[in-house]
Order: C-alpha cells, then structure tokens, then sequence
C-alpha cells in the first residue's frame, strides 16, 4: 500500500467480550481463527470506533442480517444464554471497557518517532440494566496500560481509572480530547487534520464491505458509495424563484384586473345600448300601432263615403227600374189579351215539352250507364270463373248461371242477374278460402324448418353439433374448455361401427371438458344442463380403466389426453363383435346388430342417424343439413306459388268487387222511357195544331217580354236588398268611424310618450327605422309583435348585461379586496371602474411587466450560477472521478479487467441541454425552433419543481432532477483481458445470475473504489489521510489467482486492509499478507449448571515464514 497513508497500527480490545489484550498490527493484516473464535468481535471493534454504536451493525458478516451481538453484550460479555429469570445472562454484572485504534502517520523527514493518534471510547456498565457511561477520546500518542488501568494495581488486576481521573490524564498527559457526544467525537476524528475521511460515506460504506455480501444493483452501487452527493444549495434560487413566482402573480393579478374591468366595461356598455334600443323598440311598437290606428280610421271614412255613394246611385237606378216594370208588365197583359184562350194552353203545351225533353234525356243516359256496368261486371266474372277453374275450386255452377242471366238481352233480366251473383262469389270465395288455410299452415311449417336448419348450419360452422350452452357460457368469460365429441376422430376402419358408436356415447359426446373446473363448476350450478355432462379435469386424470383388445375404445382416436381418459373408461371395456352369438364371449360387448350386453342387461340400440364425432362427422352432418336446406327451399318456393295464386285469387275478387252489383242513379226509372216518349208525341201533335205562324210570332214576343220582366223583378230586389243594407250598415260604419278616431288618439298619446323615453335618436332616423320595420311584413300586427318581441329581449338582455356587469364587479372587489374601497359594485354608472381599467392599460401594466421580467431575469441568473453552472461542475468532477478509478482498476482479475461505464439518462434530456449550453436569453430562445423553445420551458418547470421540493426527501422524483448523480446510468463492465474485440458483460445484468465467487470478485473492486471515495478527500496526488479497508469473510468462494489479482488491486489503489476469513482459507492468503493474527477462545462451563463460566479470547501472531514452511 501507499505509504504516504495513515494506517491502523494497534488494536486495543480491553474487556471487549473477552478481549483483554492490544494487538499489533501493520499493512495488509489477517485476522483468521476457527469458527466463534472471536474474528467478527474484533472487526466490530473496528467499526464501533470509527463509527460510534449508532451506525454501526456488529457481526452482521457472520450471521447474516445480524446475530443480535450489541454493545452491552460485548462490554459485558454475553454468553448468548437466559439465566432464570428469563433474561439474558452477562458474565460480567458491571464492566469498564476500553476500546480503542491507533493509527500512524507516515515518517517525516526529519522525525524519529511517526505521529500517532489513538481513539476509542471508555465505556462503563453498572449492571445490565443500567445505561452505559460513555467517554469519546482521542490520544496524541501511543496508549499504554498505565495510561487508563490503576498502576499500582498491575495489568493483571484491570482495575480501571476512574473515569475523572481518565479524562484528566487524557487531556494533560496523552496531549487528548474528549468528548460526551459520540457526534462530536466522528466529526473530529474525520477531520482532515487528523484521519481525513467522509463520515457520512464511511457510516454507509464500513458495513457494508465488513458484510461482504454480493452485490445486484451496480448502478445504485455506484450512486451511494463512489460518487459524492452533489445537490446543489438552492436556499437563495428557491427565493429567487418565489420573488419571481409574487412578481408574477402580481402580474397576473393586473392582468385579471384588467380582463375583469374590461369584461364589465363591456356587460355596461351592452346594457346602455340594449336599454337604449329597447326604448327604441318600444317605441317602434307605439308609433306602428298609431300607424295602424290612423290608416283604419282613414280606410273607414273613405269605406262610409264610397258606400253613400253607392247607396245614391242604387236609388236613383231602383227609381227608373220600377219605372220599366211597370211599362212591361202593360205590354204583357196587352199580349195576352190578344191571344186570348189559346195564349195559355200554347204556354202549357211549350212548358211540359221542354220538360219532357229533360226527362227523356237524363233516363236515356242513365240506360247506357247500366247497360256498361253489366257488361263489365260481366267480364269481370267471366275472368274470375276461368281463375277458379285453373285453381280447380269445384263450386263454380253459381257462377256460370249468373254469368248467363247478365247475357240476357232483357235489361230488368240482366240487372236482377248481376244484383244476384253476390251469392256465387260468397261461395267461391270461402272455398278458395278453406284450400288457403293448409297451404299457408305448410309454409309456415318449411319456414320454421329452414330457420332451423340455418341455426344448425351456424352452430356446425362454428364448430358444433349441437346447442352447448355451458361451453358457450364459459367461453363467453374467457374460461378454456372443449367438447368430447369434438376432440376424438372415428378411424376409417371403423366406419360401420360410427353409428353404434354414436348411439353408445349418447349424451357423452357433449360432455365438456374445462381446464379450470371451479369456474365451470360455478356456472354449471347457475343454469343446470340435463344433456350438458361436466368432466372433472384432476378426477379424470386419474382414471387408470384397462382398454380390451378389440374393444370401442380402439375404433376412436385422439390428441385430448383427458379425453382419452373418458374413453377408456366409457369404451375399453366393450368389445366389438359381428354377431349376437359372440356376445357371451366377453364381459360386455357389442354386436354389429346393436345387440349390447351390459350385464345383467342386454338392450337393442338403434344406430343413430346422423354421425357428429370429429371434425369428419361435423362434416358430413355439415353436407346432410345443406342438402335439407336446398330441399326445403324448392318446397318453400313452390308452396308459395301456391299461396300467391289464392291470395291473387282472392284479391282479384274484393278489387272487382264481385260480393256486390253498385246500379247508377235513376236506373229504376229507365222503363218509363216509352211512356215518356209518347206523351212527348202527343204534346207535340197538339202543339202543332195550335201554332199557326201568326200565333207562334205572338208567342215568341209574349214569352220575350216575359223574360225581361222576370229579369226587372228581380234586379227590384236586389237593388232593394242593396238599399236597406246600406241603411243598416251606415250606423254600424259610423260607429266604427267613432271607435277608430278613439284608437288613434289613445295611439298618438302612447306614440308621444314613449318617444320622450328614446334619447339621442332623430325623428328622421325614428321615421326611417318605422318604415324599415313595415316593410318587414305586410301585416301591422306581425310588424307590431316583432318591433314588441324585440324590445321585450332587448330589455331582457339589458337586465341580464346589467346582472353579470354588477356579478363580475362584486367578483372583482372579492378577488381583489384592495379595490373595495375605490369601486362602488351598485353604482349606475361606470366611470370609476373606466377610469382603473385606463390606468392600467396606459401605465401600471407597463410597470407590472417590468418587475416581472427583472425578477425572471434574477431567477434565471441564480438558477444558471447556483444550479447549472454547480451540476455542470458535479458532472465533470464524476467524470473525472470515473476515469481515475478507471485507472486504479486497469487490473486483472482471474482474467477479467472491470471498468466504471456511464451513459446519460433519456429523461434529463431537456435538463442537459440547459446545463451543457446554458439558459438562452430573450435574443437566444428566438434561435430555437418551437419544440425546442417546449423542451427549454419544459426543463425549466423541472428544474422549478425540483427546487420546490428540494426540502421534502420523500419527493425522489423531483430531487433527483438536481441530483447529477442520476443523470447518467451507472454499471461496471467486466471485459475480457486480452480480447479487445470480445463483448463487455454488464454486471448490473449479469449479477443475480453469476456464481458467488463470480460475484465476490467485482463487489470487492466496487468496495475498494466505495473506500477510495470515503478517503480521498485533499489532493489526490499526495494523500495524507486514512486508507482503512476492514471486510469480514472476505474471498471465502474465490480461487487462489483470483485472490492475488485482487490484494494487487487492492495495492493499486494504496488501501490498508483488514480482512478476517476462516483458517482454512489461511494457505491462499499469508503470502500477501504483513500482518497474520490467529483468534483463540476458551470457554469454561460448570459442570453442575452446564452454564458457562468464563469466555477468554486472544490473538496470536502468526509469523509468515513460519507458515511457508509449514505450508512447504
């Protein structure tokens, strides 16, 4: 090792378990001895002085996670037995022990003597129960027995100093300190002027090199015990970053204020206007109906005076009308007169002509029409007659007669005919009726089939013979399961046999085999399946059934183990015979003609018809249900011709309307006809008798001036009827004259009143918007209720902008309280709440914003110097701390070299860019391109959050962001020696699968750079400070090249071990070694009690040539 290193040179263990006795050692030291002979109490002592009894963790090498060894015991000597009374038994009731290390500095130039410093503690137990004195001391020089036991009572007596009197002569005499307070006693003794180490690494890294156990996880290896913790002070950023964090919410505050201000300057502005425009409206809606009430009251005058008018001019026309009715009527009767009697027969005679002629017309039209009704109706049925003949209805002689009757020339024959055939159709149709019914009943029927057989054909597709609702449920939930019958294959020699054997396994062949039978359990006991079995998978597994030659059993195959299992326990015991005969030839057996013998029965089995076993029997049941499919369809198809035709039948006859014979109006009367005609003679015959020309002449005029005084009386009376409406109409319209000039009035009041509420609006713009509205509609009223509708929302609008303008002002003053007293929430106005909203938007914002930016630009500041610029630092120092144990570990090792590797961690990827480039300025950030402005803001809020929670340790997450020690992952590479092209093994990998001394090798060279990283704290070109390596059990599973590789090492790295391993491991050791001491025990039992009496341990140095020749 180095010898510019202080190293341990004496152990002093006095009444240390039952050490009494100061041990020598130098350099590379082996502490070996039999198992409990005392080796892991001395490496205990070794690690409660150099790190006091809180951190330490004695004998944890050798027994595991501790054997429950404490300070008490080893001051007061446990025996690791109860006594009576159930406690723990000391041989020692009151004890002082003195533990203590000296260490040496190296020789000076110039020095006689090297420098040496003792430390320890006096430790003073009462009795077992009591609390232990404790003095923490270091001496300037070597401790000698006389320096801390009673002189005059000798070495032998270990009778103590009192423990004032050792504090004193420590402090005078041995050129001491002590301390009550272990924490003060490790601070001092790290010191770099005394032993120079970390206490904080070295209370982690002892332990664990003194336990020696095999380490999985290099990476965390490497973070807790070789790189230094390196987070960085951020008291000051944090401050910074919360004056920044006020500054912007101070600046967010001003921006609410301004965003509120302006919401409700918007909600004022809306309800000013909104009010304003209801006015509007409202008044829109007054001036429209005082519009409507003025044009009713003119359209009313001028109705009354176009009305007089025509009354005056109806009178002075019925004047003169009666005028000319009197001069006609003159004329007639003067006309008349000359005719005399003759006059009135000749008007009879031309009155009843004419109506004759009428008559005779309208009775002639009426026998065409009936005359074409027969005819078609008679079609009809002749049509109707030849369908039922083709649909071979029997009753159809009805039909014929009726046919006939309509034939008939005589017209009352042929209507009495048509008006009786109701009663043939009543007849065809129930027997077209009663064939109907079975045919639709057998389409129905196919139907049901065809479903049936597409059902069939789904279940066979998805592979299925059958319904299998327990399989399908368990499928559904995701359970395996799978169907006998559809596991096992008929083998092609045995085809004959398949239906008998379908037949034998009956509802066997839709048992359901699950892997998990719980599960198919439970669902079988919900919804019970008679035909469904459930095979238990473990039971069947254990059926063990013999399979007879030539039994069932061997006509089926398949790949299911446990359905094979069924098998052989349904079919083994069944042979196949062709004949009855050879039934009693076997046990149980089946013959070809389905004769079975179960004894004691013998039963008949009918061969099933339809094979469903295996994907072949699928197959072929799949080939019988698509040929029933096609059947089915053919016979579905030419039922439903069938049907079609009936109901075409049918139909025909409701659509011609055979059940009944509709006769045209005046039908009744057509055999009047020749009577009327020959009274029409008659007529004629007299009126030719009568009308001589002069005669005819005198009628002519007679039967004209008739007509025009027929047409005088008339246009009396209407003329009349004119004049005495009006009469009656003239007061109603005057009233109503009255009621519109009441209207218009009431309508010009409202109109004037509501224009004095519209401010700031012309009467020419009033007018303009009147007509804009009327030519919205051409109805008053719909113009009247729009302009209303509109003014009624517009006040509504204007209440709700008045309720969110006085809402948000209350929420103003409630999320800024400092403006209470300057903002009146109820005011009408808004000129306060204008005139801060002006304020801000012209100068207080402005001034926000600045304050903001400089408190940003002081954060970012601290935030690079205090935690970019220290983790840039922090990572370099790693770096250069891994390159430098990269070099002290540049060595073999049973032909492998390790070395520390690093790569940087993904996640910090933003966080590196600031710590490699530093934080870009305003001008900077405008180089980035918009992802790469995101990942600097992104890093940021990290490095933000991080800061945040630096002071809660439970927030791993956020404090490893400024912790430069996880910005990289950490592993220590094993790589051939030799080979530089072979592959590096990772052991962060490899570990957990490496042997254990495959895996000791490495943990001891991470172990010798953890302890390089506890003392190398000054320069490390000259270190002047503790190489102190102290490890139990130490090598216990390498082989002897391998040890020497690493005690080279160990050398390269200029380290003092301590190692403690059992004896037998002492031949692969000694040469290496400056130091050997063997442990001793000897413990002394009384015989009565079988109760140990005494516990004695010392070492002996083992000089090392006298083991090389014992060796040789």
């Amino acid at each position: 090792m180095s010898q510019s290193r202080i190293t341990l040179s004496r152990i002093l263990a006095v009444n240390w378990y039952g050490y009494r006795q100061i041990i020598d050692v130098s350099g590379l030291s082996l502490i070996t001895g039999a198992n409990g002979s005392g080796k892991s109490a001395l490496l205990d002592l070794i690690q409660f002085v150099m790190l006091g009894e809180q951190q330490s963790k004695f004998n944890k090498a050798a027994a595991g996670a501790g054997s429950g060894r404490s300070l008490r015991g080893y001051c007061l000597c446990d025996t690791n037995t109860t006594g009576r009374d159930g406690n723990e038994r000391y041989l020692r009731p009151s004890s002082v022990t003195l533990a203590g290390l000296e260490f040496t500095w190296p020789l000076q130039p110039g020095e006689e003597e090297p420098r040496r410093e003792t430390y320890g503690a006096r430790i003073e137990y009462e009795s077992p129960t009591a609390k232990p004195s404790t003095i923490w001391f270091r001496a300037g020089r070597r401790l000698a027995w006389q320096d801390f036991l009673d002189s005059e009572a000798g070495p032998q007596a270990l009778k103590f100093l009192p423990e004032d009197e050792f504090r004193t002569r420590v402090k005078r005499e041995l050129d001491g300190d002590v301390w009550d307070r272990q924490k003060a006693y490790l601070e001092e003794m790290a010191l770099r002027s005394h032993l120079g180490f970390d206490p904080e690494q070295m209370g982690k890294t002892l332990p664990r090199a003194m336990a020696f156990e095999p380490e999985s996880n290099f990476e965390k290896f490497v973070r807790e015990f070789l790189l230094e913790p390196g987070m960085p002070d951020v008291k000051a950023v944090k401050a910074s970053v919360d004056a920044h964090r006020r500054a912007q919410e101070r600046l967010e505050k001003m921006y609410d204020q301004l965003e509120r201000l302006k919401g409700i300057s918007k909600h004022h502005q809306d309800w000013v206007s909104s009010k304003r425009e209801s006015a509007l409206y409202s008044h829109l809606s007054d001036a429209l109906k005082h519009e409507e009430a003025l044009e009713n009251l003119q359209r009313s005058r001028a109705e009354l005076e176009e009305k007089q008018a025509e009354y005056e001019d109806n009178r002075k026309v019925h004047e003169n009308t009666l005028e000319e009715r009197d001069r006609l009527r003159r004329s007639v009767e003067a006309a008349r007169a000359a005719l005399g009697d003759k006059a009135a027969r000749m008007e009879e005679n031309d009155r009843r002509r004419r109506d004759l002629t009428k008559e005779i017309s309208r009775l002639e039209t009426a026998a065409a029409t009936l005359h074409e009704q027969i005819r078609t109706h008679q079609r009809h049925w002749q049509d109707w007659t030849l369908h039922a003949s083709r649909l071979g209805l029997q009753d159809i002689s009805g039909a014929s007669a009726a046919i006939s009757g309509m034939q008939s020339k005589d017209e009352s024959k042929a209507l009495a005919a048509a008006r009786d055939s109701s009663h043939a159709y009543i007849r065809l149709r129930d027997e077209a009726m009663e064939q109907l019914r079975p045919v639709e009943a057998r389409l129905a029927e196919h139907e049901i089939r065809k479903s049936a057989l597409h059902k069939d054909l789904t279940q066979l597709r998805e592979g299925q013979s059958a319904p299998s609702p327990l399989l399908n449920a368990l499928l559904a939930r995701g359970q395996k399961a799978v169907v006998l019958g559809r596991v096992v294959e008929v083998k092609p020699a045995a085809e004959k046999w398949w239906p008998l054997l379908e037949t034998v396994l009956g509802h066997n062949r839709r048992a359901v085999i699950p892997e998990d039978f719980r599960a198919a359990w439970d669902q079988a006991q919900q919804a019970p399946v008679a035909n469904e079995p459930l095979i238990h998978p473990d039971e069947a597994a254990k059926i063990s059934a013999k399979v007879e030659k030539g039994s069932l059993r061997e006509m089926l195959e398949t790949q299911h183990e446990l359905a094979g299992k069924v098998l052989d326990q349904l079919l083994g015991g069944i042979v196949a015979v062709n004949k009855a005969a050879q039934l009693d030839k076997h046990e149980r057996a089946l013959s070809l003609d389905g004769w079975l013998k179960d004894p004691p029965r013998r039963l008949k089995l009918t061969p099933e018809k339809e094979l469903t076993l295996g994907e072949e029997g699928l197959r072929r049941l799949r080939d019988i249900r698509e040929n029933e499919l096609r059947e089915t369809d053919a016979v579905i198809e030419e039922v439903r011709r069938d049907r079609d035709d009936l109901r075409a039948f049918l139909n025909r006859g409701a659509e011609w309307h055979l059940d009944r014979f509709t006769v045209p109006d005046g039908a009744d009367e057509v055999p009047l006809l020749p009577k009327l005609r020959k009274e029409l003679g008659e007529l004629q015959a007299t009126w030719d008798l009568l009308a001589t020309p002069d005669n005819v002449k005198a009628m002519e005029n007679l039967r004209v001036e008739n007509a025009s005084l027929e047409g005088i009386h008339e246009r009396i009376g209407s003329l009349k009827s004119a004049i005495t409406a009006f009469e009656l109409a003239k007061a109603r319209l005057e009233e109503s004259i009255n009621e519109d000039i009441f209207q218009e009035e009431q309508a010009r009041i409202a109109r004037q009143a509501s224009r004095t509420l519209v401010r700031g609006i012309s009467d020419d713009d009033i007018a303009a918007r009147i007509n804009a509205q009327r030519q919205k509609s051409t109805s008053w009223r719909k113009s009247i209720e729009m302009a209303a509708a509109l003014s009624v929302q517009l006040e509504t609008h204007a209440h709700e902008a008045r309720r969110q303008r006085d809402e948000q002002r209350r929420e103003l003053v409630a999320a800024h309280a400092d403006l209470s007293d300057a903002l009146d929430a109820e005011a009408e106005d808004n000129d306060a709440y204008d005139k801060r909203r002006e304020d801000l938007e012209t100068h207080e914002l402005e001034r926000f914003k600045t304050a903001a930016l400089e408190a940003k630009r002081e954060w970012e500041d601290r935030l690079q110097h205090q935690v970019l610029d220290v983790l840039r630092e922090k990572l370099s120092e790693a770096d250069r701390t891994k390159r430098e144990l990269n070099r002290a570990m540049d060595h073999e090792i049973g032909g492998w070299r390790y070395q520390l590797t690093s790569r940087a961690d993904k996640a910090h990827t933003a966080i590196w860019t600031l710590v490699e480039k530093g934080l870009p300025s305003g001008s900077e950030m405008e180089l980035f391109n918009a992802a790469g402005r995101e990942d600097i803001e992104r890093a940021k809020n990290e490095l933000m959050a991080a800061i945040d929670a630096a002071d809660n340790p439970e927030d791993k997450r956020h404090q490893r962001a400024l912790d430069y020690r996880y910005y990289h992952h950490w592993d220590i590479e094993a790589k051939p020696a030799g080979r530089g092209d072979a592959a590096a093994i990772s052991l962060n990998k490899s570990a957990k699968k490496q042997s254990g001394g495959e895996n000791q090798a490495p943990f001891f060279v991470a172990t010798l750079a953890a302890f390089r990283r506890v003392y190398d704290l000054g320069r490390r070109d000259d270190p002047q400070n503790l190489g102190l390596v102290v490890m139990d059990e130490a090598f216990s599973k390498l082989s002897g090249d391998r040890i020497d590789d690493c005690l080279a090492l160990a050398r390269n790295f200029g380290l003092q071990l301590i190692m403690a391993f059992p004896e037998d491991r002492l031949p692969t050791m000694f040469q290496h070694a400056d130091t050997v001491v063997q442990c001793r025990v000897e413990r002394t039992y009384d015989e009565a009690s079988e109760q140990i009496q005494n516990i004695e341990n010392w070492v002996v140095r083992v000089e090392g040539s006298r083991l090389a020749e014992l060796m040789e």
